[in-house]
This record gives C-alpha cells, sequence and structure tokens, in this order.
C-alpha cells in the first residue's frame, strides 16, 4: 500500500514547482507586457482615432510585429495582436508611394489627403503618450502615495542651516507661506528662492507651538543635473538625510560585545522604544540606565535584513552593580557608529586578496588615523600607483591587523550617472543613512489633481529631455542608456511596489515614448514629422530615392542602438549579479 506514496509525492512536489514557476513567470513578465501593452495602445490609438477622423480608411490596428496570433475584423479595420510584443502599428489604406490608388478611392488613402491633415495623423501617437502620462499622473494624485515627509536630517553645528535656526527632525510645515507636506514640497521652495530672505515655519519636538523664522538662502550648484538649472537656492548643511542606528562594537569583550550584539546590528528599540536614528541612541540609552541600571533590552537586525519585519532578535545587556554611564553612554557600552567598519568586500578585489573581512574597522592607513570614510577615499582615490601598496590597519575582535593592499584602477559610476576612473580597494562602508519618515499625500481637490498631473508631466518631461542633452554633452554616461530588460526590470520591481508606484514607472515611460518619437529619425513619427514638413513648406513631396536612403540611415540608427541597450541591459545585470 505504500509503494504509491513516493510517485504521489514527487508528483506533488512537481505540480508545486510548476506553480511556482508559472508564478515567478507571471510576477516578472506580466507587468512588463501590462506596461508595454498599454502604452502602444495608447500610442497606435491616437494615430488611428486621428486617421479616421480625417477619413483615412485604417486597414490593420495590429498590437506587436510579426505573424498574427489573434486577430478579427470589423469594418475596414483587421484588429490584430502579433508575435513580437516590442511594438505595433496601424496599417493606412494608400500609405505606400509606390502603389496605384483608384482615383475614386483617393478620399479614403493616406498620401492623398493634405499635408497638415498627415502632420496630425503622425503627431497623434506621441501626443498620446504624453495625454496618457498627464492622465496617470493625475490619477496617482487622487490614490496618494508615500513620499518622503518634510522633516530636516542631521543638522550639524556649524552649518548655515544650523546658525539659521534649523535643527534635527524640525518638521517644516511652510516656506513662503506656502504649506509643504513633503520633502519634495520643501526643496521646490528653497530651489525656487534662491538670494532671498524666506520665511520658515517649524514644528519641533519639545516645543509647544510651531517656530517661525526668517533664513537667508543662497545659490549653489543643483546636484540634479537632469535639471535645466545649473544653479539653485539652497541653504548648506539642509537635507533629509540622518545616520540610521547602525553599530560597531570595538571589542567583543566589552558589555554590549559580551550580550552578544555584533557590528553591523541595527538596533531598532531600546526597552520596548522604537529608535530610527543615531541622534535619539544616546537619550534612549541615558533614560534606559536611569530607570534600571541593571539591564538595557535591546532590538536588533542584522543590516542586511533591515527590510524584514519578523528579522528583529532581543538582545539584553547585563550592566554591572553601580553602573554609571557617565559623559559617554557609547563607550561605557562599547558601541559607535558602524561608518569605519567594513561592510562588504568585492570578490577577489585588492583588499579581499589582502585577507580583510566585513566588519573589520579601518583604523589608520599608514601612519594617519582615519575618523571619517571619506578619510579612506582619499588616500585611496590619490594613490601612487609607483608605490608597493598602502598599508591598512584595522580593528579585529578587539587586536589590530595590518594588510599591504595596492589599489586598482576601476570604472565606477557617480551618483549622478557619470563614468569615472579613479583607484579603489573593493570594499563598502558601514555608514547606512536614514531617510525621514514617510507621509502619505494626496491631492482630493479634481482641479488640484488634474493640475498635480500636468505639472508632474512637465517635472519628468524635463527630466528625459536633459537626459538626452547631458548625454550628448558628455555629462553622463551612455551606459545610463537601457533596453528592454532594463524596462522589464523596472516595471516587475514597480509592480511589486503597489499601483501607484507601477502607474508612475508606467507615466515615465510613456514621456520617453512621448519623445524618442519625435525623434527626427527617419521610420519613426519624427522623421515622416520631418518629410511632411518639408512637403508643405516646398509644396511637393521629398523624392522616393531619398526617403528610401534616409529610412535605411534610420533603421540602421535604430538597430544600433537597440542592439547597443541591449548590451547595457545584460552589463548591468551581469555587474549587479556578481
Amino acid at each position: 500500500m505504500n509503494s504509491l506514496a513516493p510517485p504521489l509525492l514527487n508528483l506533488y512536489n512537481l505540480e508545486m514547482n510548476i506553480i511556482s514557476l508559472i508564478q515567478s513567470a507571471f510576477a516578472n513578465f506580466a507587468p512588463f507586457f501590462i506596461l508595454l501593452g498599454l502604452l502602444i495602445f495608447v500610442h497606435e490609438m491616437g494615430h488611428f482615432l486621428v486617421a479616421k477622423f480625417f477619413g483615412v480608411r485604417v486597414e490593420t490596428f495590429s498590437l506587436g510585429f510579426g505573424k498574427k496570433i489573434l486577430s478579427f475584423k470589423r469594418g475596414d479595420t483587421t484588429y490584430a495582436l502579433s508575435i513580437i510584443p516590442l511594438g505595433g502599428y496601424v496599417k493606412m489604406y494608400g500609405d505606400d508611394p509606390t502603389a496605384d490608388v483608384p482615383p475614386e478611392e483617393r478620399k479614403y488613402a493616406f498620401l492623398h489627403k493634405p499635408v497638415m491633415q498627415r502632420i496630425w495623423i503622425v503627431l497623434a501617437g506621441p501626443l498620446m503618450n504624453l495625454l496618457f502620462a498627464i492622465v496617470l499622473f493625475t490619477v496617482i494624485g487622487g490614490l496618494g502615495q508615500e513620499m518622503a515627509g518634510p522633516f530636516t536630517g542631521d543638522v550639524k553645528e556649524g552649518t548655515k542651516a544650523f546658525e539659521q535656526g534649523f535643527r534635527s527632525g524640525d518638521k517644516i510645515v511652510s516656506v513662503a507661506n506656502q504649506p509643504t507636506p513633503t520633502w519634495m514640497h520643501v526643496m521646490q521652495k528653497i530651489e525656487g528662492s534662491g538670494g532671498r530672505a524666506t520665511e520658515v515655519v517649524v514644528e519641533r519636538p519639545g516645543e509647544s507651538s510651531p517656530l517661525k523664522f526668517d533664513v537667508s538662502v543662497g545659490v549653489g550648484e543643483n546636484d540634479n543635473i537632469f535639471s535645466s538649472d545649473r544653479q539653485v537656492g539652497a541653504i548648506e548643511g539642509l537635507s533629509q538625510e540622518s545616520r540610521s542606528t547602525v553599530i560597531g562594537v570595538r571589542d567583543p569583550k566589552s558589555l554590549a560585545g559580551a550580550a552578544g550584539l555584533q557590528s553591523l546590528n541595527l538596533v531598532t528599540s531600546v526597552n520596548g522604544k522604537k529608535v530610527n536614528y543615531w541622534r535619539e541612541l544616546k537619550p534612549l540609552l541615558t533614560e534606559a540606565v536611569a530607570a534600571n541600571p541593571e539591564s538595557i533590552k535591546f532590538e536588533v537586525k542584522d543590516v542586511e535584513h533591515a527590510e524584514k519585519k519578523d528579522a528583529a532578535r532581543p538582545v539584553e545587556v547585563k550592566l554591572p552593580a553601580g553602573f554609571k554611564a557617565g559623559d559617554d553612554i557609547f563607550a561605557s557600552l562599547g558601541i559607535e557608529p558602524a561608518e569605519l567598519y567594513i561592510y562588504q568586500l568585492k570578490k577577489d578585489s585588492p583588499a579581499d586578496k589582502a585577507g580583510v573581512q566585513a566588519k573589520d574597522k579601518v583604523v589608520r592607513i599608514g601612519n594617519d588615523p582615519v575618523n571619517v570614510w571619506s578619510d579612506v577615499l582619499t588616500h585611496v582615490k590619490s594613490f601612487d600607483s609607483t608605490s608597493d601598496g598602502l598599508d591598512f590597519v584595522v580593528l579585529r575582535n578587539g587586536e589590530e591587523k595590518t594588510f599591504k593592499i595596492k589599489p586598482e584602477m576601476t570604472e565606477l559610476m557617480s551618483m549622478k550617472g557619470q563614468a569615472e576612473k579613479r583607484f579603489t580597494v573593493g570594499i563598502v562602508s558601514g555608514f547606512f543613512p536614514a531617510g525621514p519618515d514617510p507621509v502619505y499625500y494626496r491631492v482630493t481637490n479634481p482641479a488640484k489633481m488634474f493640475v498635480h498631473g500636468i505639472k508632474e508631466t512637465a517635472k519628468w518631461t524635463e527630466f528625459v529631455v536633459m537626459s538626452l542633452v547631458r548625454l550628448v554633452q558628455g555629462e553622463v554616461s551612455a551606459k545610463n542608456v537601457g533596453g528592454v530588460i532594463t524596462i522589464g526590470r523596472v516595471a516587475s520591481h514597480s509592480f511589486a511596489a503597489g499601483l501607484s508606484t507601477f502607474l508612475h514607472t508606467m507615466a515615465i515611460i510613456s514621456i520617453n515614448l512621448f519623445l524618442l518619437n519625435l525623434l527626427p529619425v527617419p521610420i519613426l513619427d519624427g522623421g515622416h514629422l520631418v518629410f511632411y514638413t518639408i512637403e508643405g513648406l516646398r509644396g511637393a513631396p521629398v523624392s522616393m530615392r531619398k526617403m528610401e536612403l534616409a529610412q535605411q540611415v534610420g533603421l540602421m540608427l535604430l538597430m544600433f542602438l537597440m542592439v547597443f541597450a541591449f548590451y547595457n541591459d545584460i552589463s548591468n545585470l551581469i555587474a549587479n549579479r556578481w
């Protein structure tokens, strides 16, 4: 009787594997096809509707290229779903300049329509993508989405922000008498008020009422290279970034180490009280010792599992009799910021080959002590390639070890999307910044929702345009050009993040399609617009020979771009994997 159990179990496992495979395929491919299919449908629908409006007979409306896998005919038009899902087309009667069109049929033929009508038919596709982006951003405004809250990060003493009245953790309620519900609104107001005194209202923990003060906004370099403004209003030292609660444990024999706290643990609570930022740790620890001088209860996560809700584990630090923290509670416990601790090593990098390990703390390079991670970067970047290497002194389990490391020249992508070559050793800092608490931002007024949609579309259109401009100027690496694999990955990740994020991604790609199709490249809509504009100006169409040559060149350019984008996709996949 038991002889059937193994085959049945295997069959069950096979079925579960097949179900898992189908679910995985759906999760990865369905978002891509939904996103791309909708955008193609909208684009081709623009051509279709305007063509029908001007009386052009539409023979085929197809999503995809190549062999038709589904089709039906209604009226004069065959509607089809084709096998290659990377585009679509609308086939109009009389769009072939070499075909003979009977005189009685010319009123339905595309090329026999006035040139302005043809221009509008061609332009309708890209414009529909732009209008669709406005609709999507309008819907997103109504649905709402999580955004960075209007809270300041770590405001350091001596900075302009500190001098003008800002403190860490302030909630910025308004700037220039305009409400600022998110950090984006804060920056928009500050960047647009360079060189002028501006009134700011903040809510501060411990203060019973809002604080109002004037700040003088200076002018600084715009960190966003995809903006058309090189200079914007700025307040030095004002940001949303805070140091997180990732700790380093210098000595395993310390109170923290003996209790089981480890370097690169993320502290999530102290005695049951949630903690998000390093600046909150000291008062909470001092309060905990005052309440119970016998022990402190921590909840911590390994930093690589910080996003998992169920990854926290309790650690109780027993305190010696008569324990008093004194002025430095961190030194008393044996914990410190993890900035100088190594989080990761790149496999086969100079540091990895030399024997450096994760969780080692960099204390000196040569005879020079390091106090912040930028000291490490400065030494490595300025390495003299004629020397035999740098002496890295690290702290491991309370003991110092020295390693001779020779940096290697590496090409890296900067935060601004620029490829740069510099010396590296293959180590990553344990410094993890923490952003402000998110807020749920939603526009409820229908008119304001539409205005929000227009503003967001304008903002992202500028972003895409300036991306192309900076690419041509050489300020952005061509390695940032992505193809269908990148679109698929972005679609999958945004789909998993929620509806608003997915629609946001779709809107941005729709804007990309709007602008890409307007490029004056033959075989694209922009190329046809150039031909018809020339025809309108000179009163005669461009010769067939010139159009054929232009289209051949355009096809070659497009194929080159697709191959280049595909190469970048594969290179990025490999780089991210290893």
